[in-house]
């Protein structure tokens, strides 16, 4: 007959491995949050790397204390070899229980490898949604929008996505900014007081080769890209320094230039209709 304790020298026996890999988990994540993601911030070396040995780590933990549960224990060594054995349960409890997860935990391990985007980038998705790399987990990928709200993308899903990455070591930034004058507009003065808003912006960035500067080319280009019914079309190539400011660089450029468009008497295009009355018949002609 089966001794009792020795069903209750298991259960301690597990509960002691599961909590001394909790507690060694717990100590191995804290000593990389404080010494590697510290250090990497001095040495300018990407933290993504840390992030991910740092889930990575309590991942392994577990792995590694579930297989000596199952070495140990008699029993449950042979349930391990029974399930081991069976391809076809083995199938259907990865098929089943576990296709997401360890389809997300081999996407973050892609991610991790060819680094398409790094935790601190600014990224922006094919779906429209944009913002900031804040980690990158075995399972998931968080980001923060510029709500100050958190995106929780499991991995499988985000390696599907095209991104558009803003990279911290390039962080600046092209704008195209559209004017649409009236046809009675003097041109080249609203060429000219647009080049002299921008230049004076806090956040402009003459992106100018030395080349491009000996040959006098305008560190604002501003360039005809049509001629409408209704308008006459203009579109400056606007670099900001900075991605976090382009869109407040953007809104306060609008604001200067509509405001000096109006001092200099440069008009905006507006669509307008002509109708003619046909006075035989009274009636309308467009």
């Amino acid at each position: 007959m089966k001794s009792p304790f020795t069903d209750i020298n298991q259960i301690i026996l597990i509960v002691c491995i599961l909590s001394f890999a909790f507690i060694l988990s717990y100590f191995i994540r804290k000593a990389i949050t404080r010494y590697a993601l510290h250090s990497s911030e001095k040495l300018n070396v990407d933290p993504t790397k840390y992030r991910f040995l740092k889930y990575a780590s309590s991942f392994t933990i577990f792995i590694i204390a579930l297989i000596i549960i199952f070495h140990l224990l008699p029993g449950l060594e042979k349930i391990g070899t029974t399930l081991l054995a069976s391809a076809g349960i083995l199938s259907v409890i990865i098929g089943l229980a576990a296709q997401q997860t360890f389809g997300n935990i081999i996407s973050g391990i892609f991610i991790f490898i060819y680094k398409p985007f790094r935790v601190g980038e600014y990224v922006q998705l094919n779906n429209g949604k944009d913002g900031i790399v804040e980690d990158i987990n075995l399972r998931f990928t968080i980001i923060r929008n510029g709500e100050n709200r958190r995106m929780i993308i499991p991995n499988t899903l985000i390696s599907n996505e095209v991104i558009i990455n803003s990279n911290p070591d390039d962080n600046k930034v092209c704008n195209f900014i559209n004017f649409h004058l009236d046809y009675d507009a003097d041109i080249d003065k609203a060429i000219s007081d647009i080049q002299k808003i921008v230049e004076a912006h806090p956040n402009f960035n003459d992106n100018r080769t030395p080349d491009m500067i000996v040959k006098k080319l305008a560190a604002v280009p501003v360039r005809v890209t049509s001629l409408d019914n209704f308008s006459i079309n203009l579109c400056a190539e606007v670099w900001c320094n900075n991605d976090s400011a382009s869109y407040a660089m953007k809104c306060d450029l609008l604001l200067a230039i509509k405001k000096k468009f109006d001092e200099d008497g440069i008009k905006m295009a507006s669509q307008t209709r002509r109708i003619i009355i046909n006075k035989e018949n009274d009636k309308p002609v467009l």
